[in-house]
């Protein structure tokens, strides 16, 4: 009965479950990698979490350094804020435009070189980028999430072929490659997110709490409409996005 379910949800999905599998060979070592997890841990939901955690070791001195720098950029960034919108606020009153006439312009152009040096200090002593960090998400992070996601659109979409991964219950659902009829799995992937969210959001800077507020609120609605979205989704695919958003969270916690 389950398997027919999965032929059926492959199908609805606009697979063809009986046609011929021949994955890529980086997809073909990561299936084969979950089945050896799922042969050893004797469950399917814990071998996505854990292929999903083994992904994360494998990569740990990249994660770690970026862990740090993105540690360091919630500190450094409203500093960089700071002086950043202080320069422009002096750019704004070159050439007099504020009505201070001749000193005024003077004034502004002393002020628009100290606030560019203090910027490039700041910016050569504390290695400071607004992206740092973000190198281990686009080069590392993402292209492995790419080939999780096509190990587990290709066990969806030919169940035949995984047949003792499909068929056993994991948790309360009767198979991994069919989505949480309770819908408890899209909400615990998306409070996942929110965490991972609010933990990387950096503290609100004296006189901006209710802009800061403002995109608390902003970033909590899209974790929460994440949810909706991805009811339709196969289990597996949201065990793996939970496990991933929950480790980041711990770690940066």
């Amino acid at each position: 009965r389950v398997l027919e379910q999965a032929r059926l949800a492959a199908e609805a999905m606009g697979y063809e479950p009986a046609e011929v599998y021949e994955p890529w060979p980086l997809v073909d070592l990561g299936q084969q990698m979950l089945l050896n997890i799922h042969l050893f841990v004797g469950n399917s939901g814990l071998a996505v979490a854990g292929a999903a955690l083994l992904l994360r070791l494998l990569t740990w001195p990249w994660n770690r350094r970026a862990l740090q720098r993105q540690c360091d950029r919630l500190e450094l960034l409203p500093v960089y804020m700071d002086i950043a919108k202080a320069l422009n606020m002096a750019q704004r009153r070159r050439g007099g435009l504020d009505g201070g006439g001749a000193k005024g312009a003077a004034d502004a152009e002393a002020e628009c070189r100290r606030l560019t040096l203090l910027l490039q200090d700041f910016t050569q002593e504390t290695k400071f980028s607004p992206m740092q960090g973000m190198g281990y998400q686009f080069g590392i992070l993402m292209p492995l999430y790419l080939v999780g996601y096509f190990c587990l659109r290709g066990i969806v979409a030919h169940p035949d072929a995984f047949r003792g991964f499909v068929v056993e219950p994991a948790l309360w659902l009767d198979s991994l490659v069919l989505p949480d009829p309770y819908g408890l799995l899209p909400l615990v992937s998306a409070l996942a997110v929110w965490a991972n969210l609010e933990i990387n959001s950096p503290a609100a800077r004296p006189g901006q709490e209710e802009n800061a507020l403002y995109m608390r609120l902003v970033v909590r609605g899209a974790a929460l409409t994440f949810a909706p979205v991805t009811t339709l989704l196969p289990s597996a695919i949201l065990v793996f996005m939970a496990t991933n958003a929950t480790y980041t969270a711990t770690l940066m916690w």
